[in-house]
């Protein structure tokens, strides 16, 4: 990451943005301190998503190079995200972040999607760090599983075979089960 901030700000003047909507999970994974994947590793600004994990529509954004907020409250109210009652917004974030709610929903959500990757053997196609999971399925098999009700994205180009599965911090755990146990059909 470091080598990205360098190369973008030597070359280019360029500062560097992290969407942060999928951060609890990589924190969940890592086991690292936020710090370290963020401002230490040369992001100077971060959206961090809340709602992917568990909050009701709030999000943040922080600025670690703080002279790049000169200008924000200005774009924000300009661009329509301003809020009239926002500090009902900030409460929830308070409440998710100090509550431990974060880190715990996200492990939840990383842990059913390593039982998934587990289920789908050689059909994975990269490690499963977080919760998401991409495998390879043959066209019978992608719609066996879309027809008995699972939910999954078609990626890469259009006859890969390639699916990306997302496991949602409010993930039942039968739900998962039941898709480990179509895939274990196959393998």
């Amino acid at each position: 990451m470091i080598w990205i901030k360098n190369l973008a700000i030597e070359t280019h003047g360029l500062k560097v943005h992290m969407d942060g909507a999928r951060l609890a999970n990589a924190l969940a994974s890592l086991d690292c301190h936020p710090g370290d994947v963020t401002w230490r590793a040369g992001i100077d600004v971060l959206s961090f998503g809340a709602t992917k994990n568990g909050a009701l529509a709030a999000e943040a954004v922080v600025f670690f190079d703080r002279s790049l907020a000169h200008d924000f409250q200005w774009r924000r109210k300009r661009s329509g995200h301003l809020l009239s009652k926002s500090r009902f917004v900030a409460a929830q974030l308070l409440a998710y972040i100090e509550s431990d709610v974060w880190c715990r929903n996200a492990r939840w959500a990383n842990s059913l999607a390593q039982q998934i990757a587990t289920a789908a053997g050689p059909r994975l196609l990269h490690p499963v760090e977080a919760n998401e999971i991409f495998i390879r399925l043959a066209g019978h098999e992608a719609q066996a599983l879309r027809e008995a009700g699972f939910e999954l994205y078609d990626w890469g180009s259009r006859d890969s075979g390639e699916a990306r599965l997302v496991v949602s911090w409010d993930q039942r755990e039968e739900e998962v089960v039941a898709l480990c146990q179509a895939l274990a059909r196959w393998t």
